[in-house]
């Protein structure tokens, strides 16, 4: 990123389907944001903990932890980070709103959706 083009913020990106995730790494970088990766939800975990970055975009069924215990712990740990749950099932749209989740999109998801609930969560958090 060159100093015309300042990095918005940080964005973890946690989803087992290293395909996903990497397309998504670049999409999001390419708007202008540092992204930080995990491959499961307790490397989410860990990495939000040390990274503290202020959007998390969780896929909900990962290895080790879901995205929504990913979510609980950090509350419970007092950190109040916006969550976009990513997800290919239909059923997370009631856990997300009784959670506190910023926001959910199933998949397959449009990019330019997913860019406007990253801008909305992320300006809604300042």
């Amino acid at each position: 990123m060159n100093i015309s083009n300042p990095v918005k913020g940080k964005i973890l990106i946690a989803d087992d389907d290293d395909d996903n995730r990497i397309l998504l790494s670049f999409l999001i970088q390419s708007e202008g944001w540092e992204v930080i990766e995990a491959q499961d939800g307790q490397e989410a975990l860990e990495k939000a903990i040390k990274e503290q970055p202020n959007i998390l975009l969780l896929d909900n069924r990962m290895p080790k932890l879901t995205g929504t215990k990913v979510y609980e712990t950090l509350c419970e740990q007092g950190m109040k980070i916006p969550v976009i749950l990513l997800t290919a099932y239909a059923d997370v749209q009631e856990l997300a709103d009784s959670l506190g989740i910023c926001s959910y999109l199933n998949k397959p998801y449009d990019i330019s959706r997913l860019m406007a609930m990253i801008d909305k969560c992320y300006e809604e958090s300042l």
